[in-house]
């Protein structure tokens, strides 16, 4: 039965071989040959000659019976078509659709087989075209009334659907200056995005942007590749170069186009496993790009964009239910890709065999440009929202400055008002301090003048001691005050701290009131054997923070003295059970002249300058003093003495 109907096959063929013709006639300017003629695709390259053709009239078929299947490798495409040339016109015009064919042969059916009507191979020249045009155009001649049988011979880039024509010479020069000035103001409007993408990425440089520009650049050498533009002005002479050009296009776009793609929806952040896809896609593609130079076909990477095609359908679903500014626009954009670039370009380069009504150029060029436009669009609201939430942030930081600076204002004039009334309580405590001093030594001097003291020595002997005291109180005011470095007047030296600290507490037990008052020692240096201090200034400041805790911790205080060490220094801790201080307490405490209400009697003695000194002498140690309130209930006296001047053990 399979025999029948393909002997039935072959008796249908050589009829329609008999029968078909092209005839052309004055009321028409163009038209499409396939139709009417009888094709072969050579898939075995058993066809060497137009003479083996035309003994093997088994293999033609008419075009909707052509055998078609995708294929790897660039094959010859035989076609022969009968003319009958009924019009006025002698010159017409055959076209493929194409501004280069890696190969073709046309003859007539009287020519000889070693010398062809016209002959185009991937090395010939640009100027080796019958007709020096951007687009393939062959000129063939036929008298009027004239039947003439023509053959070709040809191959196309990726072996594409040709779109095979034949043209009156009025509407060859129509059809080729509308061609030129349309793919002429399509490189215009191309170059004038580029411009714009090259201008936002001097202002925005990204990786997205940078993927961006490159993908605009190539797209823009595409359409000046197919236009016919790079092979006329750019390479002429070298045609070879020329198909290695076109197929590295084709090649490389893909790659930048997913590079973009992935970093504008930002998918390593919000898509992990879908970045994980572009990624090998990507890495795909890059492999390809050598193979593709090598057996010089973009075949396999035509192949990989049809398995594209549900990542890209997957791609837009997912973006359009993102919140994200211009994320619909460029999923539209996407869109736009998968149907001219993927299902109609790539369906009719891959499988134009099988499809071969594809106008690959067009679609290419339409898909590319208005997928650019949309891309640029989404890519300006992106910017455009970008530049509201920084406008916004400024804003924000400029009403906080504003903000800071009247705080900052504010804390100022405070301050200022602090400073003049400590400067009038300092005043007054000054006053204070000095008017005793002086109504003492006052009243002994009248008494000395009146002959009213029963001993004259005793008289002057308290007099020079309030000179004594008023003079050490001024040193002590003057030595707190000064902004100088008291660390130059310490005699620093390596002071081994167990000796120290047994003679430090000696001295405290000497002013501790046995029967109503104790001084408790506790040593917690374990790997710490020596430090580099002034041992004289600190144990004065030691000693006078004892006598404080003493004077002012009430009858049956507790004293507790402490060398901690720990990762910052050495602490030497002197707590109490006295009365606890306020918060405005302790953050005058190291005040000159500062007391509380409380202990300013005659009784308690004290003129404010004890804590003042022991501060003073600490920070010359380059250490710090603090105080805060004991758990013993009363008042707790830090000092740190850093760890970097300790020598261990």
């Amino acid at each position: 039965m399979k025999l029948v109907n393909l002997l039935l096959l072959l008796m249908c063929t050589n009829l329609f071989a008999q029968d078909v013709k092209l005839t052309l006639t004055n009321k028409q300017v163009v038209y499409s040959v396939k139709p009417s003629a009888l094709h072969y695709n050579d898939f075995s390259e058993i066809i060497t000659s137009k003479q083996q053709f035309i003994d093997q009239p088994q293999l033609l078929s008419p075009f909707n019976l052509e055998q078609k299947k995708p294929h790897n490798q660039q094959y010859d495409r035989w076609l022969k078509v009968t003319i009958v040339n009924d019009s006025d016109t002698a010159l017409w015009y055959l076209s493929f659709g194409f501004a280069r064919l890696p190969r073709l042969m046309v003859y007539w059916e009287d020519t000889p087989d070693d010398a062809p009507l016209y002959k185009l191979t991937e090395s010939s020249s640009f100027y080796e075209r019958p007709v020096l045009d951007p687009q393939t155009y062959i000129p063939i001649e036929l008298t009027s009334g004239e039947t003439k049988t023509l053959y070709v011979s040809y191959q196309t880039f990726a072996n594409a659907p040709a779109n095979i024509r034949i043209h009156s010479a009025e509407h060859y020069l129509n059809t080729s200056q509308s061609s030129l000035l349309t793919n002429a103001a399509l490189v215009g409007v191309i170059a004038a995005i580029l411009l714009i993408v090259v201008v936002n990425l001097s202002f925005n440089l990204n990786m997205t942007n940078v993927f961006y520009a490159i993908w605009t650049l190539l797209f823009l050498a595409i359409v000046v590749d197919m236009a016919g533009f790079s092979y006329q002005y750019l390479w002429p002479q070298n045609g070879l170069f020329a198909g290695q050009f076109s197929i590295a296009l084709m090649a490389i776009v893909p790659i930048f186009h997913l590079l973009f793609v992935r970093g504008f929806l930002q998918l390593q952040h919000h898509h992990s496993v879908l970045n994980s896809i572009y990624i090998i896609a990507i890495i795909v593609y890059c492999l390809l790009v050598p193979l593709a130079l090598y057996i010089e076909t973009v075949y396999y990477n035509l192949l990989t964009s049809t398995f594209i095609i549900p990542l890209f359908v997957y791609t837009c679903i997912w973006a359009l239910k993102q919140q994200a500014p211009g994320i619909r626009v460029f999923s539209l954009s996407l869109f736009n890709h998968v149907l001219f670039l993927n299902v109609l370009t790539i369906m009719g380069a891959s499988y134009g065999n099988v499809f071969d009504v594809f106008e690959i150029a067009s679609y290419i060029k339409i898909g590319y440009l208005v997928e650019v436009c949309l891309f640029t669009v989404a890519m300006a609201i992106q910017h455009k929202s970008v530049q509201k939430q920084l406008v916004f942030q400024l804003q924000n930081q400029v009403n906080s400055l504003n903000q800071t600076v009247a705080f900052e204002k504010r804390t100022s004039e405070q301050q200022k008002q602090d400073i003049k009334k400590h400067e009038a309580q300092l005043f007054t405590d000054l006053s204070h301090e000095l008017r005793t001093p002086l109504t003492v030594m006052k009243i002994q001097v009248e008494s000395l003048q009146h002959n009213i003291v029963d001993n004259v020595h005793d008289s002057y002997t308290k007099l020079m001691d309030k000179i004594d005291e008023l003079n050490q109180f001024i040193n002590s005011l003057m030595l707190v005050t000064t902004k100088g470095d008291m660390h130059k007047l310490l005699k620093v030296e390596s002071v081994s701290l167990r000796p120290f600290i047994n003679e430090v507490h000696q001295e405290c037990q000497h002013l501790v009131d046995m029967r109503h008052q104790s001084l408790t020692l506790h040593n917690h240096l374990n790997s710490i054997d020596s430090l580099n201090f002034d041992s004289s200034a600190l144990k004065k400041v030691i000693i006078e923070v004892v006598k404080n805790a003493l004077r002012f911790g009430g009858k049956n205080v507790e004293v507790e003295l402490s060398f901690v060490e720990q990762v910052e220094g050495i602490i030497i801790r002197i707590e109490d059970s006295g009365t606890p201080l306020t918060y405005e307490a302790h953050q005058q405490l190291f005040q000159p002249l500062y007391r509380q209400e409380a202990s300013r009697s005659a009784m308690l003695g004290g003129k404010g300058m004890g804590l003042a000194m022991c501060k003073k002498i600490i920070e010359a140690h380059h250490g710090k003093i603090g105080s805060h309130n004991s758990l013993l209930g009363g008042l707790c006296i830090e000092l740190i003495l850093p760890r970097r001047i300790a020598s261990a053990a």
